[in-house]
């Protein structure tokens, strides 16, 4: 019976092995939990059109957005694991719903595979040019004194615990007015249906160099080499620790095998090191990483106990 099993066992591995290998055979899915137009999508359909370059098949990026990115990357986590099926994420659908949700219907960790960090911008406070503070202080003091409305892309995103961290750092009062994705969050901003708007640089870089809106301040620890005259909220006293960035990764199933893993991972940073991809996430004020799958899972790990201060302290979870 033993034996049975282990000419089964290695029939199974060798038909898996044999798929790696013959991978991708078909177009492949690259599922973006938010909107189209946001930065998450931005970066993905770079990504996806190198890919489709490298392997000869179809990257398809397919936005499934809700539920603070939980439908998208639940489909992800719940696909067969055989490489058509990945995620292109953000922080709030991996770090941040662990800590505000009690229950979930996929695990980050155990149903899902990172493979690399593909880029980051720092979030932005961005403004109408009719809202009266242009400055941090500025936007804290008028926050203090009374109720300031902020557009971000969704309940749970990492845009929202921006505003919280702050109204816990300096008792202001910063209210969260959450849209369905980044692209219709801007937008309003952008008409002034809403005055302030936290937002990845992406959605935002054009309306900032435009006019049409106004930085206030980004929450990076430091200042964009592109864009070097917007100040860092780091920079005011009491807000030296601010450091929150909108990131963007690459995941799979959990379970995909190793060999598409490895070709999924060394694909994805040799585009990150392609000059006209560099020269598009530069202009959209993103930084390219492409660290290894180790580094990706330690960066996630940190990302969830930092959001995991904020929630707590802020009473955002759920029941």
């Amino acid at each position: 019976m033993l034996r049975t099993f282990a000419l089964l066992l290695a029939a199974l591995l060798g038909w898996s092995s044999a798929q790696a290998a013959d991978w991708p055979t078909r177009p492949v899915h690259l599922i973006v939990p938010f909107s189209a137009g946001g930065g998450t999508d931005l970066v993905a359909r770079v990504l996806g059109q190198k890919l489709a370059e490298r392997f000869g098949q179809q990257f398809v990026v397919e936005n499934r957005t809700g539920a603070s990115g939980m439908i998208g990357a639940g489909i992800v986590a719940h696909a067969q694991p055989d490489g058509y099926t990945l995620l292109v994420a953000s922080p709030a659908e991996i770090a941040l719903n662990p800590n505000l949700f009690k229950s979930m219907t996929y695990d980050p960790v155990k149903d899902l595979t990172p493979i690399t960090l593909l880029a980051w911008t720092p979030m932005v406070l961005a403004a109408h040019p009719s809202f009266p503070a242009s400055t941090p202080a500025e936007l804290i003091k008028m926050a203090q004194a009374g109720q300031v409305d902020f557009s971000s892309p969704g309940i749970g995103s990492a845009h929202q615990l921006v505003g919280e961290y702050i109204n816990l750092k300096a008792h202001t009062k910063l209210t969260h007015i959450p849209y369905k994705g980044a692209a219709p969050a801007v937008t309003d901003a952008v008409a002034g249906q809403v005055k302030l708007t936290v937002s990845g640089m992406p959605p935002v870089v054009g309306f900032l160099k435009s006019g049409a809106l106004k930085a206030i301040a980004l929450t990076s620890k430091s200042r964009l080499p592109m864009l070097p005259n917007i100040p860092t909220m780091a920079e005011v006293k009491g807000f030296e620790d601010c450091d929150f960035t909108n990131w963007f990764g690459l995941l799979a199933p959990a379970g995909t095998p190793a060999p598409i893993l490895d070709q999924l991972h060394q694909a994805a940073v040799d585009a990150l090191k392609d000059a006209h991809v560099r020269s598009i996430l530069d202009n959209q004020a993103a930084v390219p990483v492409g660290d290894t799958p180790a580094e990706f899972a330690a960066f996630i790990k940190a990302e969830n106990a930092k959001y995991g201060k904020i929630v707590k302290a802020a009473h955002l979870e759920t029941h």
